[in-house]
């Protein structure tokens, strides 16, 4: 009978053993996650102080106002422990930075950038709290993450002008010569000249790009640049930009730097501005050629052509797609860019959509360039994506560009920008 009160007392010192080895195993895992949540939330930060950063040096030679607009809107595209990230202009210094101090005393409020030693920077600092559940236990319910992020403006390139045609389709960017595109009109079978339209497709030829502005008609055809089928040319203008670098797109809105739609537009003028503005009116399409099943005219950010995403954007804007080596020599669709997803297509039918301060588009990704600024004057800021080796800039139409007319003068200033802290 002693024997089995032994027996009986060990088995309950052993459950209070288990209970405590349980309790502390709870308390490891619980430690594990919270730290595991903790150095996530901190890296998310700093990716969102970094891309904040470099938005806001960009915009320098735009004044503080447009510093604090740009590092907000692009901080606000970054989550940091499931919440979007929430910057003011307290967060935001502009200042210089010192290479010949040490880091924890290089960044400065006062003093001038020699662009030798010292740049012009931009620094952002950041905190947010993370919820924990072990510290709960403890007391200690949160724990505060920070981030510091200064970005530098090491050098700018100077600026590049360059004619892009209206003639210039997007979709065929990095086309090989003879590529066709678009989404010809149903009555595209009468023979011209009692065809309305004088052109059928457009087809790519990027050491060609036509310039022209001569009127549909002309006899002397010097507007085609395809004498065998009397068919302009219409690969996009292209400009080549560094990964990583921050650009600003310039486009003048004025009378002179028109492209011609031939009228086809509904009411107004048949002269459109690179914003897609036509006497106030802007009017939205896709391209026809992504969905060559749909009905001519749906306006959808779906499908693809040549590997490129679609767009909903005004007619006759200014569009930009970027490609990386392989995709600006050979084309999106080629088979050297076969394992590259299409990105899905972009809205930018309101203005609201149109008016954003700081981009960073994908590969392949048609996105809306307009004339490099929003509604009230602020200029807007394109992150070139990593491993991007181009830029092309083409016009948005819906199914047929090589009737267009004209074009647009853009000016590109690419600004090489370092994070140094």
């Amino acid at each position: 009978m002693g024997g089995y009160g032994n027996n009986s007392r060990r088995r309950g010192v052993a459950i209070i053993y288990v209970a405590v080895v349980l309790i502390v195993m709870l308390a490891f895992c619980s430690f594990a996650v919270d730290l595991g949540r903790v150095q996530t939330a901190k890296t998310e930060l700093r990716r969102a102080a970094d891309a904040a950063a470099r938005a806001g040096v960009a915009n320098l030679a735009q004044g503080t106002s447009a510093v604090d607009n740009a590092a907000i809107d692009m901080a606000a595209k970054n989550r940091c422990d499931g919440s979007y990230v929430a910057l003011t202009a307290a967060n935001v210094a502009i200042g210089v930075w010192d290479s010949t101090k040490a880091s924890s005393a290089a960044f400065s409020t006062s003093g001038t950038a020699n662009n030798v030693n010292t740049y012009a920077a931009v620094q952002i600092k950041t905190s947010q709290k993370i919820p924990l559940l072990f510290g709960e236990i403890l007391g200690a319910p949160t724990c505060t993450v920070n981030a510091v992020s200064t970005a530098a403006l090491v050098s700018v390139t100077a600026p590049v002008t360059d004619f892009v045609s209206a003639h210039g389709n997007p979709w065929l960017a990095g086309e090989p010569q003879g590529t066709l595109a678009s989404q010809p009109d149903p009555g595209y079978d009468k023979p011209r000249p009692n065809n309305a339209h004088p052109w059928k497709y457009d087809i790519a030829n990027p050491d060609a790009q036509d310039t022209s502005s001569t009127t549909e008609g002309d006899p002397s055809k010097v507007e085609s640049t395809d004498y065998t089928t009397d068919e302009p040319w219409g690969s996009p203008t292209k400009f080549t930009v560094s990964p990583g670098a921050v650009i600003q797109i310039s486009v003048p809105l004025d009378s002179d730097n028109a492209a011609d739609n031939k009228n086809y537009l509904v009411g107004g003028t048949p002269n459109t501005y690179a914003d897609g503005s036509n006497s106030g009116r802007f009017n939205n399409y896709s391209d026809d050629g992504a969905n060559p099943d749909m009905t001519q005219g749906t306006t959808t950010t779906s499908g693809s052509e040549h590997g490129l995403s679609n767009i909903i954007t005004p007619i006759n804007s200014m569009v930009g797609v970027f490609m990386d080596q392989n995709g600006a020599t050979y084309g999106a669709d080629s088979t050297e860019e076969a394992e590259t997803a299409v990105p899905p297509g972009l809205d930018f039918s309101t203005q609201t959509d149109r008016d954003y301060t700081s981009m960073e588009p994908q590969l392949n990704q048609t996105f809306y360039v307009g004339n490099g600024q929003t509604s009230t004057g602020v200029t807007q800021t394109i992150v070139v994506p990593n491993n991007a080796y181009a830029l092309f800039l083409g016009t948005m139409d819906g199914h047929e560009w090589s009737n267009n007319v004209g074009g647009f003068n853009a000016t590109i200033t690419e600004f090489h920008i370092e994070l140094v802290q």
